[in-house]
């Protein structure tokens, strides 16, 4: 972005894609007309993936981590079937595991040093009711997450938490009435 000198750039950010676009928002504040978190992550300041997800999401990352030969997580093709992407056929979810690729640990622990306050630009959230990812509850996406940025433009779509994958169109266009 600063290096194309680029201006009224409107970032998303899926997943703990919002990690780093909560970090990335102040460096560019005066470059982004908005953000736009997609069933993402919103951390408060010092606050890491870890620190978001529930209690045996955190067992789970430690325990892939530590049975890793490098420190990285590997999402098992049982929780990405059930969890993720229970809305696509079963080769379709095979092929989308196949071309994951093992996360660092630390992309789940490291805090981020600004939060929601500190964007100081316009944000929306998308959220489909059928996203899964994370349980429903006290640590479901919404309302928790749109909660956090302030006078935030809330669009629901369709789809699991894969829905790039499963329902394209769908999102296209909420991503585009988020962008707005």
């Amino acid at each position: 972005i600063e290096r194309a000198d680029l201006s009224d750039v409107v970032l998303v950010g899926h997943s703990w894609g919002g990690m780093v676009l909560t970090a990335a928002a102040p460096r560019l504040r005066h470059r982004l007309a908005r953000l736009v978190y997609f069933s993402a992550f919103v951390p408060e300041p010092g606050e890491s993936l870890y620190d978001l997800v529930p209690p045996d999401y955190q067992g789970l990352f430690t325990q892939l981590a530590g049975a890793s030969d490098d420190n990285t997580v590997s999402m098992p093709f049982e929780v990405w079937q059930g969890g993720f992407m229970q809305d696509a056929a079963p080769d379709a979810q095979a092929l989308a595991h196949s071309l994951m690729k093992p996360q660092p640990y630390a992309t789940f622990t490291d805090a981020v040093s600004t939060g929601p306050g500190d964007l100081g630009v316009p944000t929306s959230y998308v959220i489909s009711p059928d996203d899964i990812a994370l349980p429903p509850g006290e640590h479901a996406w919404a309302p928790r997450f749109p909660d956090r940025l302030d006078d935030t433009r809330v669009v629901e779509t369709v789809g699991s938490h894969e829905s790039l994958l499963t329902a394209p169109a769908a999102i296209a266009e909420a991503l585009v009435k988020a962008a707005d």
